[in-house]
Order: structure tokens, then C-alpha cells, then sequence
């Protein structure tokens, strides 16, 4: 059990048993009273949204190290049924929408979009999302094919301005992340599940052929999953952060620091992260990556007159 989740357990276990002793919570929870009682220090400064005075819980911190049994108050909170805030419905607003784009009008969706304008003073036009779809031919297709259990051919390009391809696909669900909708299928072609991009596909055809019954996956790589190119960059140990900081196919220690290779879907993406690497760099597997760093470079400079 993490301490997050042992914390949220906490305040409701002593909600129901007050005075219960510091022992008593360490063996139920499986930690140490040294434990318990650093977490009654945290409490101290958790509770309701505002942080003002009733606001927190009120832990007698005091008592407990004292005397060894535990008093908490201002919990009672915690047994009133949640209400949702103006923005957690707004949020939650944008989230049925999308379901409505991709799923098409979903029956149960609409109504809960209409309980909640009824009991907000939001309207569904009020909460605008974008999410980036594609064509809408091709959205219609995917979901025809999706509902009918067929496989499908797609043209689509490897990544923005990238190559065009074409694959036989098993579509298995639509989906959104990051801003993105995406199509989660079996690729005969690359005999795996792969996650293309809706705005990256130009053309669907629906064949006749019906899609055999799978395990989709509980998740898929959705960053740059339809890459078609790798860029390796070797940085000292300055430049190690970007490893933490974008999807990766490797990361390799070397004598100089690191070789990092990512999944290259965007020249541009690529050139703008050597700039922000900047002497962290010491070697770049693509020429045309670094050109297009030296470019955006020139441009900067240009707005202070200077020459690179």
C-alpha cells in the first residue's frame, strides 16, 4: 500500500474509531507507530478545498504522542455526499461531448449531458473541446466498421508531413488522449496492435472480411506509435533530462553521457528540442535534423541582429 493510498484510508478508519490507539492503527495498516504518527503530522494539513481555519482536519497530534490514543474532528465532511464544483461539471461536460463525437449520439451520454446543464448553469455549447479528429468521412467509417465488426484498409501518413502508407487493420476501439483521437487495431501488415492518429489517416475502405475476436490491450503506446523513423542524440549528463521528458525506444549510458534514441515523427519537434538541449549536444544520428536546428536558430538571432 502506498502512503497516498494508506492516507486516504486513514481519515475515514479514525472517523469510525475514535480513540483508537496509535498500536492499534499501526497493526492495522502494517506500518510502524513511528509511522502513524508521521502520518497524523500530514493530516494536520489536509482537508477541505480553501486551507482555511475549519477547513483542515484537526488531529490532536499531541494526545497521540502523549498518551497514545488519537482524536480527530472537523472529519464529518467526509460522510456528505460529493457535490461536483463548476468547473469538475464543466470538465466532465467536455468529457461526454467527446464520447458523443467519437461514439456518435450515445443515448446514455446525452442524458447525463442534459441532467447536468439541468442543474448547472452551463450549457453544452458553453464548454467548447478540441480534440483533433481527422476527416469526418474517415470518423464515420471507423465507426461503421467498428459497429459492423469488419477490418478495414487505411492510407495514412507516418506522422505529420511524413511518408504515406497503406496497412489492413482490425479495428478494435476509438479513443482520445493528449488532445488526439485515435484508432487502436490489430495490423496485419505489422502483425501488432498499433494506435494511428484519426487527423494522420486520409482514407478508409471497409472490406468484407469480419475482424476475429482479440484481447485489445488494457493500454497502448499512443506517443508516436506510428513512427516510421528513430532519432539517436548523444548528450552529456546536462542533456539526460529529455529522456525523462519524451517517448523513447532506448537510453544508453556512454562515455561522453547518454545516447538517446526517440521515435521521429516531426523534424521540427526534433530540431526545437536540440535548441533547448543546446551544449548538451555533442552528437545527432540525422543531418536534416540538425539543419533544421541551425535554421530555426538563424531565424532567432535575426530578431537581435545576430549571425550564426
Amino acid at each position: 500500500m502506498s502512503e497516498l493510498q494508506r492516507l486516504v484510508l486513514l481519515v475515514p478508519y479514525l472517523r469510525a474509531h475514535p480513540g483508537v490507539t496509535v498500536d492499534e492503527v499501526a497493526r492495522e495498516f502494517g506500518v510502524t507507530p513511528k509511522r502513524v504518527l508521521a502520518d497524523l503530522g500530514i493530516l494536520q494539513y489536509v482537508g477541505l478545498p480553501g486551507g482555511f481555519y475549519g477547513d483542515l482536519f484537526e488531529v490532536d497530534l499531541g494526545g497521540a504522542r502523549e498518551y497514545g490514543d488519537i482524536f480527530v474532528r472537523n472529519v464529518d465532511a467526509l460522510g456528505r455526499p460529493m457535490r461536483l464544483g463548476r468547473d469538475e461539471a464543466a470538465s466532465l461536460m467536455a468529457a461526454l461531448q467527446v464520447v458523443m463525437d467519437l461514439g456518435g449520439d450515445d443515448e446514455g451520454a446525452r442524458s447525463a449531458l442534459a441532467k447536468l446543464e439541468a442543474v448547472t448553469s452551463l450549457r453544452p455549447d458553453a464548454v467548447e473541446v478540441e480534440v483533433a479528429t481527422g476527416d469526418a468521412d474517415v470518423v464515420a467509417a471507423l465507426k461503421e466498421a467498428l459497429a459492423d465488426g469488419r477490418v478495414v484498409q487505411l492510407d495514412y501518413r507516418t506522422g505529420g508531413r511524413g511518408s504515406r502508407r497503406r496497412a489492413e487493420v482490425e479495428p478494435a476501439r476509438l479513443r482520445t488522449d493528449g488532445g488526439y483521437a485515435y484508432l487502436d487495431a490489430w495490423s496485419r501488415t505489422r502483425d501488432g496492435w498499433r494506435s494511428h492518429r484519426l487527423d494522420r489517416i486520409d482514407r478508409v475502405e471497409i472490406l468484407d472480411e469480419h475482424v476475429p475476436p482479440r484481447d485489445v490491450p488494457a493500454s497502448l503506446d499512443t506517443w508516436f506509435s506510428d513512427a516510421g523513423r528513430e532519432l539517436t542524440v548523444t548528450v552529456t549528463n546536462a542533456g539526460r533530462w529529455c529522456a525523462d521528458y519524451h517517448p523513447t525506444t532506448a537510453v544508453e549510458r556512454v562515455d561522453d553521457g547518454w545516447r538517446i534514441t526517440f521515435p521521429l515523427v516531426s523534424i521540427d519537434w526534433a530540431a526545437r528540442l536540440l535548441l533547448r538541449l543546446g551544449s548538451a549536444v555533442t552528437e545527432v544520428s540525422d543531418p536534416a535534423v540538425t539543419e533544421a536546428a541551425r535554421s530555426l536558430a538563424r531565424e532567432a538571432l535575426a530578431h537581435y541582429g545576430g549571425v550564426l
